[in-house]
């Protein structure tokens, strides 16, 4: 029989009742009952009305930032080997500067390679290149990438005049704070009319936080005079530059799950790298107040507490949302880097855009494209699906995005829909016409649908 609590306590009568109300008031009196805290907008209330602040009844972790975890330390001796003068000044010859990887001597791009380099042998390392890229106010993410990340790192940083000098200091800094960066090589990218300068020296008085140094997008350079940003012309750059053969190319805030190079590694052991068979790395995003998950079975902990979820689930369900998912959220931690599923890209997965591990030797990033236009991977995609790429799906290794859960504000992203309608139609322009060129190119595939 199922009756309500008022119910049940009118059939017991009211001497119950009365009993009830006395023992509770003697267990408050001995402090058993305390008030319990409803959350309301902007104060909690407490049972008797009372009410108390919100930042006294519920502490809230602060958000993700790169380096937090150096606060309080000072900077020492560095663990880099710098090119070029750097980092105090800038000077190079014209025969140092090369062309982008895809586009070449017509490129309103120029590239100087290895400003900077780690100072240990690499070999010993685990013989897979993380190529990543940033803009100058976020080259500091570096630090969290080589404490996760055990192979080399290429980085390719956007510099456009001034932002030399933000980045250098950042880098710098990252240099004599963090040992790991001995495994970074970094890469200038900038326009032709804008070669990287340092301007005024910055000082580097701060601790290894680098919260002095890490500045807002507003105050670069590229943001004061409108700049796009050439984002696969950074990837390529980090691409063709790394040491290895095998590469992952990937962005600055995604983290790496704990000994994926190694694990990698040990996996393909014995089988020498080839061109069509790519190994995708799953990508998810964690709230930004709690720590990203090193282990899978630390991420499925978080997804199940309802804070984490795989990449850009609220703003395009489909470009993340790998074939494999539920079989690869219902699996447990395996302990190791392990194959979970094969699979193509094609219909209905045709505007999947994965990470992966791949080669030096895969189809290049479309450098026409910007980062503000979006779907900037699409073309690459569609090559390797008429190419006929293999895809693997990887268990016990994946991404993690940093700071935060990526949502859709509406009066935010209505302004910013409007600023960027203009990049989008012109990828979707390049787009096209990278399609019709690579029809022409390979055979008919009718299951890489575009």
């Amino acid at each position: 029989m199922r009756c309500s609590g008022r119910r049940l306590l009118l059939w017991l009568g009211p001497g119950f009742t009365l009993l009830l109300v006395l023992v509770g008031r003697l267990l408050v009196g001995r402090g058993f009952g305390q008030p319990i805290p409803v959350i309301g907008n902007d104060v909690v209330l407490t049972p008797k009305g009372h009410s108390i602040p919100r930042q006294r009844a519920e502490t809230v972790a602060p958000a993700f930032v790169a380096g937090t975890y150096m606060a309080g330390l000072q900077p020492r001796n560095s663990s880099c080997r710098w090119y070029h003068g750097l980092p105090d000044v800038i000077s190079y010859p014209a025969s140092k500067v090369t062309w982008s990887p895809e586009i070449g001597e017509k490129s309103p791009y120029r590239v100087l390679p290895f400003v900077l380099v780690g100072t240990e042998e690499r070999n010993k390392l685990p013989q897979v290149t993380l190529c990543t890229h940033a803009t100058a106010d976020h080259v500091y993410g570096i630090v969290e990438l080589v404490r996760r990340w055990e192979g080399p790192l290429s980085l390719a940083v956007f510099t456009p005049g001034l932002d030399a000098g933000t980045a250098v200091a950042l880098l710098d800094r990252a240099c004599r704070c963090e040992p790991e960066m001995y495994k970074v090589s970094v890469h200038l990218v900038f326009p032709t009319a804008r070669p990287p300068t340092l301007g005024e020296t910055i000082k580097t008085h701060g601790d290894c936080a680098a919260s002095d140094l890490q500045r807002g997008e507003a105050e670069t350079e590229r943001k004061q005079r409108g700049m796009t940003y050439p984002i696969n012309v950074v990837r390529n750059v980090a691409r063709t530059q790394a040491n290895t053969s095998r590469v992952l190319v990937t962005d600055i805030e995604l983290l790496p799950s704990e000994k994926l190079a190694s694990g990698f590694m040990e996996m393909v052991r014995g089988r020498s790298p080839k061109t069509g068979v790519v190994f995708v790395v799953p990508v998810f995003e964690i709230e930004a107040n709690k720590q990203p998950p090193s282990t899978k079975k630390q991420l499925l902990l978080a997804t199940k507490a309802g804070v984490a979820v795989y990449f850009h689930r609220f703003l395009c369900s489909h470009c993340q949302r790998f074939p494999g998912l539920t079989r690869w959220m219902l699996r447990p931690d395996p302990g190791k880097v392990r194959p979970l599923i094969f699979t193509k890209r094609e219909y209905p997965h045709h505007r999947w855009e994965p990470i992966f591990i791949g080669t030096r030797d895969d189809p290049l990033y479309t450098e026409d494209m910007s980062w503000e236009g979006r779907q900037d991977k699409m073309c690459q995609m569609f090559e390797m699906c008429l190419l006929n790429y293999r895809l693997v799906i990887l268990d016990g290794a994946f991404l993690v995005h940093t700071p935060g859960i990526k949502r859709k504000r509406i009066k935010v992203d209505l302004a910013r829909q409007e600023l960027l309608r203009p990049h989008e139609k012109k990828n979707a322009q390049i787009y096209q016409r990278v399609i019709k060129r690579l029809l022409k190119q390979y055979p008919v595939n009718r299951k890489c649908a575009h």
